[in-house]
């Protein structure tokens, strides 16, 4: 039982990819005058090769993708980098607005600093507590 899925799993997949892959046929006539088509040469004639030629209408035939699967592609691919390219200018922005809030911390600790005693320190403590603890 075990063989017979087997051989069958096995006919299942491989037939249809060797039945898939021919690219030629035989053409031969017999005795009576007709013509005969088929993937084996005959034995008694001389047969004449013919080279099949798959239609590939609206394929592009280096990627193997229809012309309008091929512009959608260019478009989701287009989208990606403009989204890449707003992503990094998010980031530069980020980064630099991380930057200047570290500087006005910095400033604002040293007049913290310097500002004890008097009518300053509240204002600088504030500014610590809200934005830079």
């Amino acid at each position: 039982m075990k063989l017979e899925v087997a051989a069958i799993f096995i006919l299942y997949f491989t037939l249809p990819c060797s039945v898939c892959a021919k690219d030629s046929a035989y053409q031969w006539t017999d005795m009576q005058g007709q013509i005969h088509y088929g993937d084996k040469p005959p034995v008694s004639n001389q047969p004449r090769t013919i080279t099949l030629q798959r239609k590939m209408t609206g394929m592009d035939s280096q990627s193997g993708l229809r012309q309008s699967e091929h512009a959608r592609l260019q478009k989701m691919e287009q989208r990606q980098r403009q989204q890449q390219q707003r992503d990094q200018v998010t980031r530069t922005r980020s980064n630099r607005q991380q930057a200047a809030r570290r500087s006005r911390c910095a400033e604002n600790r040293e007049m913290f600093k310097k500002s004890r005693g008097n009518e300053n320190f509240k204002k600088h403590a504030r500014y610590l507590r809200n934005n830079c603890w």
